[in-house]
């Protein structure tokens, strides 16, 4: 189920899709990573830029970039019922 989030200034944002499962047997640091990513994903899209991101992440901003970008096409491949 996609939930609406909106911006502290009013300005609705577009549903967010519903990110695939890990399989069962994922490892617990591939599951750490997926989470990480969730919420960077996540962060980005509500307006948090991507150099706050990296400083908190302690990641570059290109990886940063790419796991927006990674995440978004596996996101926007999802369709709503």
């Amino acid at each position: 189920m996609a939930t609406r989030m909106k911006r502290p200034n009013g300005v609705d944002l577009a549903p967010l899709p519903t990110p695939p499962p890990l399989p069962p047997n994922a490892s617990p640091g591939r599951r750490w990573r997926f989470h990480r990513d969730l919420v960077i994903y996540i962060s980005s899209r509500t307006g948090v830029s991507q150099r706050v991101l990296a400083d908190v992440f302690d990641l570059p901003r290109s990886r940063i970039a790419a796991i927006v970008k990674d995440f978004g096409g596996l996101c926007g491949q999802q369709t709503a019922p």
